[in-house]
């Protein structure tokens, strides 16, 4: 591991809690990474402005938002992929159609949901720090690097599978993070089209890259660096994907291997 020179972990089920919390010392963790010459890439569906939240900006940290949708270091934007506005009407209707989803644009300086979804707005400003409800929402025209929907219901692998790889896979990159959440960005943004930006900027190769995740939309990323780690509760096909294991996110299975690649780097 001591090669190892880039740490990119996916946020929800992998690095955060059950309850969407760091795991205690961990931004302690990522000064001492820094120190060690290693840089930290938070890498999660979730947008920008809630990353930067949680990680404030500095040089030792990197952003990869909406699922590789954006690309953020040191306050520069490597890369940005918008999806075309009536590409993502098309997706609210269908998900409004045809699933029992809540469609979500996630434009990059703001969220959009429909104002009868308002219910929901507890969970969703979790993931959404920014939200703006509306009363149509195909009317909404801004800039923005994914579309999402929200299963409540725990739903979204099925819908995923039965309807919006069916209907947009050919087109665009389509995913699932987890029980709860499908998400759509254009053709070819994945999490290791995004670690790749970020190796190909900082001149880093294959064997200086780690990364750890849980779900589907971390299957490119894993896939995409030598270091990879599936945590214990990932799904199975990132099990298949990873070549290491760690323990779970509820065991904090993330800050166990930094800290030993800290030691390392001694």
């Amino acid at each position: 591991m001591k090669s190892v020179r880039l740490v990119a972990s996916d946020m929800d089920h992998t690095l955060l809690t059950g309850d969407g919390e760091l795991p205690p010392g961990f931004l302690d963790d990522i000064a001492r990474l820094n120190e060690a010459g290693v840089l930290f890439v938070a890498a999660s569906g979730r947008p920008l402005v809630t990353l930067q939240a949680m990680f404030p900006p500095g040089d030792g940290v990197a952003y990869i938002a909406d699922n590789g949708g954006t690309v953020v270091y040191r306050d520069e934007i490597l890369f940005q992929s918008i999806l075309p506005t009536p590409s993502y009407h098309e997706m609210i209707e269908v998900t409004l159609a045809r699933t029992s989803g809540i469609p979500i644009i996630c434009g990059v300086e703001s969220a959009y949901a429909w104002r009868g979804h308002l219910e929901h707005e507890g969970v969703l400003r979790r993931f959404q720090t920014t939200i703006e409800f509306v009363d149509d929402l195909t009317a909404v025209d801004v800039p923005a690097d994914k579309f999402t929907a929200h299963f409540a219901d725990g739903t979204a692998r099925h819908h995923y599978e039965a309807v919006f790889l069916p209907a947009f896979g050919d087109e665009y990159s389509v995913t699932c993070g987890g029980a709860a959440w499908m998400d759509i960005m254009n053709r070819g943004v994945t999490k290791g089209h995004a670690v790749g930006v970020l190796a190909g900027h900082l001149g880093l190769s294959h064997d200086e890259l780690m990364a750890f995740g849980d779900a589907l939309n971390d299957l490119e990323m894993l896939g995409s660096v030598y270091h990879s780690y599936a945590v214990s509760n990932a799904d199975q096909a990132i099990h298949e994907v990873a070549r290491f294991t760690t323990a779970s996110n509820e065991e904090h299975g993330v800050p166990q291997v930094i800290r030993a690649l800290i030691a390392e780097h001694g």
